[in-house]
């Protein structure tokens, strides 16, 4: 009887290695994609950096307050010499540049976020092909709930060459992802600005260190202070995965997210910035950070903002920021819960936002595609 037991029992454990066995082979075989010929793995995506190690560097750096020893954090954050940066006007423009000329031609950029790979992801790829867009901006999220990234690197590749992307939660939830995220995507830091044509772009991180007097928000302050000099700049955009107003997630996030950075951004005349998280579609009148009131709260209250035009679509020039959350692009949809009055439009439909600059540069044109081929939101800003 002891034989038969402990037979069992070798059985019982070999039965238990072999299954094993199999998940961690079928584990590492989903890993990989198929590209033409060529077969791709994720392995092959060398490691940059990693979310939880820059916090640790920076917070190092915080406590001990030497600003000198972010020189050495060369393996996480890209850094230059003083000689670098007085050769390099385009010191801060990581990713691309491409030079403003004197009469600027109409063109078109979009963006969404929360991208998922599904079927509706599809749709939205496809759609942002038929628009023909120079240039495509992400708002974060490109992979959600995923072993790897392998489906976004296959499905993303039509677009790949035009896109600029933000880091979203799900991208830096996992390092395996991260490292997949950004190695595909070339990104050398996880925020960063690049100019195109006469828009001047900040990709910000809401997943890595934000508050004031850490290194991101040196990086954006001074970015801002530089493009506010060039006569070449007429629109500035900041796209991000996680909003400053939220009306679903994250709520006291966006509230240190507003507290930090939206009276620096209309200081430098920041005119659209695009987010994502809360899955639905959403534009807000230009607005003002109310001081005032955001002060004296208990923080438990939503936010009331200054509307400085009421109208519904045609903006002449004005010193309020237009809000945008764009995470339709077709993770699935939340539903809209809550519509503050400052608020224009909020739509749960899977899509994209399709920005047009006409009339020689001094006009921003929005418009809300969905996926069903209709445009659901349009909005016009004019600089003179």
């Amino acid at each position: 009887m002891e034989k038969i037991s402990k037979l069992n029992n070798n059985i019982i454990m070999i039965i238990a290695i072999s299954t094993i066995l199999f998940f961690l082979y079928s584990f590492d075989y989903s890993y990989s994609i198929n590209n033409e010929n060529n077969e791709i793995k994720d392995e092959e995506f060398d490691y940059i950096f990693d979310p939880g190690e820059y916090i640790a560097s920076e917070d190092t750096i915080e406590e001990n307050g030497n600003i000198d020893s972010e020189k050495n954090q060369n393996n996480l954050i890209k850094t230059f010499d003083k000689d670098e940066q007085n050769n390099d006007n385009s010191y801060y423009n990581n990713i691309l540049i491409d030079k403003s000329e004197d009469n600027i031609t109409d063109y078109n950029f979009v963006a969404a976020g929360d991208w998922y790979c599904n079927e509706e992801t599809k749709k939205t790829i496809n759609n942002i092909l038929a628009v023909h867009p120079e240039l495509i901006i992400t708002t974060g999220d490109q992979v959600k709930e995923s072993p790897s990234a392998a489906c976004w690197i296959q499905m993303s590749e039509p677009i790949k060459d035009k896109m600029k992307i933000a880091i979203g939660n799900h991208d830096a939830e996992f390092a395996y992802i991260y490292k997949q995220i950004v190695n595909y995507h070339n990104l050398k830091t996880p925020y960063y600005s690049h100019d195109f044509k006469n828009i001047h772009f900040i990709s910000m991180s809401t997943e890595h260190p934000f508050a004031d007097g850490s290194m991101q928000y040196k990086f954006i302050k001074s970015d801002l202070e530089k493009s506010s000099q060039n006569s070449n700049i007429d629109w500035i955009i900041v796209h991000q995965h996680k909003p400053l107003y939220s009306t679903l997630q994250d709520k006291k996030e966006a509230e240190q997210l507003r507290d930090t950075y939206q009276q620096l951004f209309q200081q430098y005349d920041v005119d659209l910035v695009i987010s994502s998280h809360n899955q639905y579609y959403e534009r807000t009148f230009p607005l003002l950070y109310n001081a005032d009131f955001e002060k004296m709260t208990n923080k438990k209250v939503e936010p009331k903002p200054i509307i400085t035009v009421n109208n519904t679509s045609e903006y002449p020039p004005t010193n309020g920021i237009v809000f945008l959350t764009v995470g339709t692009a077709g993770d699935k949809l939340n539903t809209v819960k809550e519509k503050p009055d400052f608020y224009v439009i909020q739509e749960s439909k899977f899509g994209f936002l399709n920005v047009k600059i006409e009339n020689n540069g001094d006009t921003l044109v929005g418009e809300f595609h969905s996926n069903d081929g209709k445009i659901i939101d349009q909005f016009r800003l004019n600089k003179t």
